[in-house]
């Protein structure tokens, strides 16, 4: 009998924290969908979008771990595009802007025993292959490859520290 209590015992937890890693994930799908869009039309908006949709990153990914951090990679500037909240020429970017994103979240992912290191690693990562993309694939107007450029490390860096700093004062639980 006690066999069949361990069962279902572990059975019930799994489910228990699938159900709350779908609700966390839920929640970070819907908040980098909606705060980009409230947000687009703020001046100097990349600076607060950005920002925020890479402490969802970071979030996502120590919460509920890489695979539901990759869904939630993917959203945010797909959503944004077919919404019209890029400029039209950005939409080549898409895709180099979704890998960057989970190219950052992979980084940090894999290194998220120390998080510091893998904020900075990740938004490095980020940052160096969004700048060789439109510096030495992509041409765009000088105001869009800038947007693709420094200001990606920059929201990156502060996404990330946000991020810990959140942390560290909610205690949210690493997946």
């Amino acid at each position: 009998m006690k066999e069949q209590e361990k069962i279902i015992a572990t059975t019930f937890t799994l489910i228990t924290y699938q159900a709350k890693d779908a609700l966390w994930t839920v929640g970070f799908l819907i908040a980098a969908v909606i705060f980009p869009a409230l947000l687009a039309h703020t001046p100097q908006n990349q600076w607060v979008t950005g920002t925020i949709v890479n402490v969802l990153l970071f979030l996502a990914v120590w919460r509920v771990g890489i695979v539901n951090a990759a869904l939630v990679a993917v959203f945010p500037s797909s959503i944004a595009l077919m919404r019209g909240l890029l400029p039209a020429p950005m939409a080549i970017l898409v895709p180099y802007i979704i890998l960057s994103n989970l190219a950052m979240i992979f980084v940090f992912y894999a290194i998220k025993k120390y998080p510091l290191a893998g904020i900075i690693s990740g938004s490095v990562v980020k940052f160096l292959f969004l700048f060789a993309i439109t510096s030495f694939f992509i041409k765009l107007a000088t105001p869009l490859l800038v947007m693709m450029q420094w200001p990606q490390l920059f929201t990156a860096l502060a996404g990330g520290l946000i991020a810990v700093g959140i942390i560290k004062i909610t205690h949210i639980p690493k997946a």
